[in-house]
């Protein structure tokens, strides 16, 4: 079989090889990357079902065809040739995949991070005062907000019609070039498995589709799906991707706004002292306690010990990509928001005593 060796051996030279951030950022990240992925997108809105279940589908069938050729293989030819066919094949294999996942998304891992180009000094680690009073306000404009948001009940679908415009604007906030194809909500048959690890969703990385779990409550939706849309929009990061997410919900109508401060409230509620979170939660509109205390039954569905695993897996998964921090990098999106530039927003909100459904 010639020529197996070069599609990993490509895939480890563009994994390995130390790739400059702002190279990254200009040539592929804005450029190519935004090309393929309004190409790529745009054909897996086509198709309700989900195309990263086809993919595993397609290759647990290939990899039984293998097999069985292997052990016919084994009979004509011995077992060292055939098992030496086969682990080349196997390389080669990894090796396209390995190629796909970089040039599709893989690569905006290398990007600059977002935090050095916000705030060019690195910032203090956020005190308790800082994140009781990012908890305070969350809790005012959650108040304030809900009404609205639950009238409105928003369906995925609703949200991704009104979500691009305050998602495009939030992008521009931060010198980021909008999303040029939104990915159409798509559940998958990993739902279970999303539902015992505690995953709200996530982006297929080769069709460049957002995955959501159907089953969120109302107000946990359109956060999550402008979670997954910053991924998207090559936001490879955790806290980039919910940093811009939140920041783009702030900036949509209350069901969207609310979706922003329930997250703020979940996120502060673990980065606080417990006393400091009690006497926060006590202040608290009933109502939005009420919603608090549905999100923590839905949580007891996880599982604790397929979530260790899935962390761990994941948790690996990052830090070879050059995410230092792993799993941990989602709390730092708190971090991020309480920049200047993105906590503004809050304050403009909890300032403003007109409706808060829009912004610009």
């Amino acid at each position: 079989m010639l020529g197996w060796w070069w599609p990993p051996l490509a895939a480890v030279l563009l994994f390995a090889v130390p790739w400059p951030s702002a190279l990254v950022e200009v040539a592929y990240s804005r450029v190519f990357y935004r090309g393929a992925q309004a190409m790529v997108t745009t054909i897996s809105n086509l198709t309700p079902w989900t195309w990263l279940d086809v993919f595993v589908a397609g290759a647990l069938v290939l990899s039984v065809r293998r097999l069985l050729m292997l052990l016919r293989n084994a009979r004509a030819g011995g077992w060292w040739s055939a098992a030496g066919e086969m682990g080349r094949r196997v390389v080669r294999a990894a090796g396209y995949v390995g190629l796909a996942f970089l040039l599709l998304w893989g690569l905006n891992y290398r990007r600059a991070p977002l935090m050095t180009e916000l705030s060019p000094v690195p910032p203090a680690s956020a005190s308790v005062d800082d994140l009781r009073q990012l908890a305070i306000d969350a809790s005012a404009l959650a108040a304030r907000t809900r009404p609205e948001a639950r009238r409105q009940l928003s369906s995925y679908a609703e949200i991704a019609r009104v979500l691009p415009r305050p998602f495009d604007a939030a992008l521009m906030h931060i010198d980021r070039p909008r999303l040029l194809v939104p990915g159409r909500p798509k559940y998958t048959v990993f739902t279970p498995f999303f539902t015992r690890a505690g995953v709200t969703g996530m982006v297929d990385p080769f069709a460049l589709e957002s995955l959501v779990h159907p089953d969120l409550l109302p107000f946990e939706r359109p956060f999550v799906l402008a979670h997954e849309w910053g991924h998207l929009a090559g936001l490879a990061d955790e806290a980039e991707a919910s940093a811009v997410g939140w920041s783009a919900c702030m900036r949509g109508t209350d069901p969207l706004v609310y979706s922003a401060s329930m997250y703020l409230l979940v996120e502060t509620s673990a980065a606080l002292p417990s006393r400091v979170w009690r006497d926060v939660l006590a202040a608290t509109d009933p109502g939005v306690r009420e919603d608090l205390r549905a999100l923590a039954a839905r949580l007891t569905l996880i599982q604790p010990m397929v979530q260790a695993t899935s962390f761990k897996v994941y948790d690996r998964y990052l830090k070879a990509n050059a995410v230092e921090d792993g799993v941990q990098s989602y709390s730092r999106a708190l971090q991020l928001i309480l920049l200047p530039v993105l906590r503004n927003q809050l304050n403009g909100l909890r300032a403003d005593p007109g409706d808060p459904g829009r912004r610009p």
